[in-house]
């Protein structure tokens, strides 16, 4: 079954259902992208939804900057884990794809997604968008690329030699996403995130990838997991090292 077909009912239909225990070693995001997407979405009291929240790695620290965060995410078992996580914070969970989140119309000042744009149709996902952030509201979108000349350019060549699909996609999407958002013009900014990973860390966050953990045969991925465990070893560890890139920009009405 194709993601645009399937119900947030059909749990065998979120792969993400599988890999929520997964994403709990994930890295978050630095501190330096948060606190500006705090700042551009309006600071204190803003109202942001989050599509794609996943377990909360963004909604949480921009409900802890004083932030109203509206988490829409469809897979069930990532937004228990999120609503465990966000206990005693400003955090509304949805449970909801990014095309159909079901929130009043104009009842957000800003939207972001972070690191989940290739799982949504980008026009129906910024059309959603428009209805949903008011208009002067600001859209961003956070894109991941691992990135350096150790461990993670070595791992993220293992991972694609693995699954072709895992190469890189076309940048295409964010324009689609962000005009049919109307946002005609957008800024980019970008962040070097480098955090160390433990070997069972490490096995963690590659599972949780859904072009690894669920894509591949289960004698393919612990063959993928014990040669990236060796590229650790030769690289002196496993240092998860990537560029998040945060492009945003304000809605105009039409």
């Amino acid at each position: 079954m194709g993601r645009r077909a399937a119900r947030v009912d059909e749990e065998g239909s979120w792969v993400f259902n599988r890999l929520a225990e997964d994403y709990r070693a994930r890295p978050g995001y630095p501190p330096g992208l948060v606190d500006r997407l705090a700042e551009v979405s309006g600071g204190r009291g803003t109202v942001v939804a989050d599509l794609g929240a996943g377990t909360g790695l963004l909604a949480l620290p921009l409900a802890d900057r004083g932030l109203r965060v509206v988490a829409v995410e469809p897979s069930r078992a990532m937004l228990a884990i999120l609503r465990e996580e966000a206990a005693r914070r400003a955090v509304e969970a949805v449970q909801a794809p990014a095309e159909r989140t079901g929130l009043p119309r104009s009842s957000a000042g800003a939207a972001v997604v972070a690191d989940a744009l290739q799982w949504i149709e980008p026009a129906l996902g910024g059309l959603e968008v428009a209805r949903v952030v008011a208009d002067g509201g600001v859209v961003a979108v956070v894109a991941a690329r691992l990135c350096g000349h150790g461990f993670a350019a070595a791992v993220s060549a293992l991972v694609a030699e693995a699954n072709p699909k895992a190469r890189p996609r076309p940048a295409a999407r964010l324009g689609q996403f962000f005009r049919a958002a109307g946002v005609a013009r957008w800024e980019e900014e970008t962040f070097r995130q480098e955090e160390p990973l433990s070997p069972p860390r490490l096995d963690a966050v590659l599972r949780s990838l859904s072009l690894v953990g669920p894509a591949l045969g289960p004698d393919r991925l612990a063959r993928l997991l014990a040669e990236a465990r060796g590229l650790a070893e030769v690289h002196g560890g496993a240092v998860w090292a990537r560029d998040l890139t945060l492009s945003f920009g304000r809605r105009s009405g039409f």
